[in-house]
């Protein structure tokens, strides 16, 4: 079989629970099928579906493999100022990815198969996820093929900065990859787009000026969309909710039905630290809707972390509280906890808490399904969000909300919001109609006043930043703050520490220490928290007694223990790990006032990484390999079927191994710095098989995105050569202890501790010398004279994202006497006396900055696939 736009509806009803689709999610897909363009605007209220932009995504490039669509973005990105709702479309990105995976029936079957002919890798799945923001683990697996359909959820710093080729958290190398890849061949639907002016006004302009670019490389641009449920806009070719959705069954009890809205005054309301008084307001007009409502749950959005976990504690066990500063793991729990909550529909309706606590973090997207809403005062758009979690899929009769505010005369800034906002939206309030009060079709009908706008003026990028941006690889005193570009508020961010429990820790620091260099930290168990508390809780964890009277520092991938007067010394940015069974929280939520121990998850870092010791379960293997080397120890475990590569903990003074870290072998695949001198396969790889399969493989990626046949070219030559380096007797030598006459570009299997140690041992290869840049010296005479001999050349040079530098300043060691002069002349030339540096800014200008980074994204992905396969 092939689909048609057709068969739309079929696969939405299957990763929707059934649900049709609405009229405008329809019009939206037909729209661009039939102009191969997103649109610049979706206006849609809440609970009418704007997540779906996924489904729309996905169905399009599944169409476009089957030849009955346009060539659409292979990328979609969803931006969102809230981290809930990061993470609530990343899951509805992932449902539809394990629809694809199951392959239940012939649509799903049909379109997996349609949508993995896109990519150029074997192993790639039918949808790749990217999911970008703080407090979580960055993986990169969505820019390990450029070819395949992917949806990365991600907020506006995390997707803007790597947008400007400054990623934050992404390491140099990784940068260019991560900008071409997102300034080209991608899609944004920026949601609440009147929340974040400065990122669309920025995404805009890298639109606009890559848009030449884009039609010399064939492939899309960046295509923008502004997203909003409360603000309309102008633009012409918008979409939004038409006279069809009113009158659509599903969605106009959404739209439609009564939310009446009642506001409380409270003389206690302040724009300071909440006191027991409104405290104790609050959780009685949470009680008395909770006696009135049905059995569902009742919400309380408040809006600081303190007043919502002082709420929480007053309400309950039966009382969730889901806050801005929530662990990963911790939310991932509540969502199993609580899944028809969450919008899940298989799920039993009995799995429901009485009442949930939260913070403005659950304002937009999250699909939360409350029965009632208590809600401090905010601005009238946020009010307008929050009060869309109430009755969000239209089953009640009716969902009461309930503003707690003060009077007038005591009305005052609460920061971040502004005394006009709060004024406006007491005002807005007292306009909305009483029967229909806060329906969205009421609020559609009389809409609030815009929020005054942090930022007066957008700032929009010129060509001078983005020739700064282009040098990724220029060592600067300091990464550039992109706050200018990517936020509306220039407001600086609270100092953020992260904290990490760990358990079991064994007794001795010196045992400690490098178990906690061997397992990282991974994003989804820190803790977040403010300076000041992280620095009051380690005070008091090491003032303590007893052997957990301890804490440890990790910073710059070095692991210290902390003294006793050392807490003033933690940094923003530091992570402090620390034994459980300190009073460390409340409600998940780390507070320098918690009296009690909480049971919290603890993990060693990833999901895939386990910690042998005295006391586990396949404790013997601490005696077994006690007494072997790390490479005769991998070879024991493995022949006696063990699974993973092994990390060694120091020998006690009795010769016992302390614990043994296993991982999984994937992790190791998925270092590409492991990998430029380690193959997966048992056996060691030939330069000329391994530039071979890279040249093939990119000239396979090429074609999948549907580049312009001569750049593919151009990237197949660049892949036959990027290796040439490699050659060099010293590369061989010391990096791969290769001393035949053979010519390898990776060594065989070994394990991850003698990799990494071989990769150090040596002394004779200079600091900084890279051997992509060799070869661009090896390579010069065939590929200068090859069409777009200059791109050729750039990409050998960056192919490991390194060679975006100013001359190399020990330029002369990438070549040695023994080799041809004309090698010689050409490292002088290129690396020591400045045309390396005018090569780039000369296809910088011909081929676009960003479109150079996408084709070096290509170059280094057919790099990477070779090498994880084995070859």
């Amino acid at each position: 079989m092939t689909i048609t736009l057709d068969d739309f509806a079929t696969f939405f009803r299957a990763v929707n629970a059934g649900h049709d689709p609405f009229p405008w999610q329809t019009a939206l897909l037909t729209g661009i099928a039939g102009s191969a363009r997103w649109p610049s605007a979706i206006t849609a209220p809440t609970g009418s579906g704007k997540s779906a932009v996924v489904e729309v995504h996905v169905f399009l490039n599944a169409l476009y493999s089957a030849g009955s669509g346009p060539r659409v973005p292979r990328r979609l990105s969803t931006v969102v100022a809230r981290r809930a709702l990061v993470d609530s479309q990343a899951d509805r990105a992932q449902r539809v990815a394990d629809w694809l995976d199951e392959g239940d029936s012939p649509l799903a079957r049909e379109m997996s198969a349609l949508l993995q002919r896109l990519s150029a890798a074997d192993d790639t799945p039918p949808l790749v996820i990217g999911h970008l923001r703080g407090g979580i683990s960055l993986r990169s697996t969505w820019i390990d093929d450029p070819s395949a359909c992917a949806v990365i959820s991600a907020t506006p710093d995390m997707w803007g900065s790597r947008l400007l080729l400054r990623g934050y958290g992404s390491s140099m190398a990784a940068r260019p990859r991560e900008g071409g890849l997102l300034g080209l061949d991608n899609a944004v639907v920026i949601d609440e787009a009147h929340l974040s002016r400065q990122l669309v006004g920025t995404a805009r302009w890298v639109s606009q000026h890559n848009a030449d670019v884009a039609e010399r490389l064939g492939v899309p641009g960046l295509q923008v969309v502004e997203s909003s449920a409360t603000t309309r806009s102008a633009s012409p070719d918008g979409i939004g909710i038409g006279p069809d959705d009113l009158a659509d069954p599903t969605l106009r009890p959404r739209l439609t039905l009564p939310k009446p809205v009642t506001v409380v005054e409270s003389a206690a309301w302040s724009g300071k630290k909440a006191t027991d008084q409104y405290i104790s307001t609050l959780v009685d007009q949470v009680q008395d809707m909770a006696r009135t409502a049905d059995d569902g749950t009742i919400g309380c959005i408040v809006n600081r972390v303190d007043t919502a976990l002082r709420v929480a504690e007053r309400l309950g066990d039966d009382c969730p509280c889901w806050v801005g500063p929530t662990r990963p793991l911790d939310l991932a729990q509540l969502k199993r906890s609580y899944p028809a909550l969450l919008g899940l529909d298989t799920a039993p309706r009995q799995a429901m808490p009485r009442f949930l606590v939260a913070t403005q973090t659950v304002e937009v997207g999250v699909d939360l399904d409350l029965s009632g809403l208590v809600t401090e005062l905010a601005p009238a758009d946020s009010l307008t969000q929050r009060f869309g979690r109430v009755n969000r899929r239209g089953l009640r009769d009716s969902g009461p909300l309930t503003v707690v505010a003060p009077p007038q005369d005591k009305l005052a800034e609460q920061l971040p919001y502004s005394l006009d906002d709060l004024a406006d939206a007491l005002q807005w309030l007292g306009g909305l109609p009483d029967t229909e009060g806060a329906s969205p079709q009421a609020v559609a009908d009389h809409p609030p006043k815009a929020r005054t706008p942090e930022r007066a003026i957008v700032k929009l990028p010129h060509v001078g930043d983005v020739m700064r941006w282009d040098a990724t690889a220029d060592l600067m005193w300091a990464d550039e703050d992109l706050e200018l570009w990517v936020r509306d508020s220039l407001e600086p961010d609270d100092a953020q520490v992260g904290i990490v429990v760990r358990q079991p820790l064994p007794d001795e620091d010196a045992e400690v220490i490098p178990l906690l260099a061997a397992t990282p930290v991974d994003q989804a168990e820190v803790f977040p928290a403010g300076i000041a508390v992280a620095r009051a809780v380690v005070d008091r964890i090491l003032e303590g007694r007893g052997d957990h009277a301890r804490a440890f520092l990790s910073r710059a991938d070095e692991i210290t223990p902390l003294g006793a007067d050392d807490a003033s010394a933690i940094r923003p940015g530091d992570v402090v790990i620390v034994d459980a069974g300190h009073a460390l929280t409340r409600h998940g939520v780390v507070v320098s006032d918690a009296n009690r121990a909480e049971s919290l998850e603890t993990r060693w870092g990833t999901p895939d990484v386990a910690v042998i010791q005295k006391d586990s379960a396949d404790s013997q293997w601490l005696s077994a390999l006690a007494d072997l080397t790390a490479e005769d120890a991998q070879t024991e475990y493995s022949d006696l079927g063990g699974e993973g590569l092994l990390t060694l903990g120091p020998p006690n003074a009795l010769g016992e191994l302390p614990w043994i870290v296993v991982t999984s072998q994937k992790t190791a695949e998925e270092d590409e710095e492991l990998r430029q001198e380690w193959s997966a396969s048992d056996q060691p790889v030939l330069l000329t098989a391994h530039q071979s399969n890279v040249a093939g493989r990119a000239r396979r990626l090429g074609e999948r995105v549907a580049l312009d046949p001569e750049l593919t070219a151009a990237l197949e030559l660049a892949g036959a050569h990027h290796d040439d380096g490699k050659a060099d007797p010293r590369f061989q030598h010391l990096r791969l202890s290769n001393y035949s006459s053979l010519v390898l570009a990776k060594s065989e299997h070994r394990s991850s501790q003698a990799v990494v140690r071989r990769q150090f041992a040596g002394g004779e290869l200079p600091r900084g010398w890279r051997h992509e840049l060799r070869s661009v010296a090896v390579s010069w005479a065939e590929v200068s004279l090859a069409p777009h001999g200059p791109l050729v050349a750039r990409l050998i040079g960056t192919s490991h994202g390194r060679g975006r530098i100013l001359p190399q300043p020990d330029a002369a060691s990438l070549a040695t006497p023994s080799d041809p002069a004309e090698v010689n002349e050409r490292v002088a030339a290129l690396f020591g006396s400045g045309e390396w540096p005018e090569l780039m800014a000369a296809t910088s200008t011909t081929y676009g900055v960003w479109g150079c980074a996408y084709l070096e994204a290509l170059l280094r992905a057919a790099d990477c696939q070779v090498s994880k396969e084995g070859s």
